[in-house]
């Protein structure tokens, strides 16, 4: 059986009055349908500004992503 995969497709970016700020634009099924939604923000207001802040992460479905758990 093949894995199942999630994209998710983030924009960071860092000001002086919040600090950093991510925001999650999308879960999307395939890493070519994330760099197409990513393209479609490149110049929009808010995301033009800090094009280096988009990135994906990758989430195999129906598995533990946190093998450790420290209460602090």
């Amino acid at each position: 059986m093949t894995e199942k995969k999630v994209y998710v497709l983030i924009h960071a970016k860092e000001t002086k009055q919040i600090g950093i700020q991510e925001f999650v634009i999308g879960f999307f099924s395939s890493l070519e349908r994330a760099i197409e939604e990513k393209k479609k923000r490149e110049n929009v207001l808010g995301f033009k500004d800090y094009p280096e802040g988009f990135r994906v992460e990758v989430f195999v479905i129906d598995k533990d992503i946190c093998q450790e758990i420290i209460y602090l």
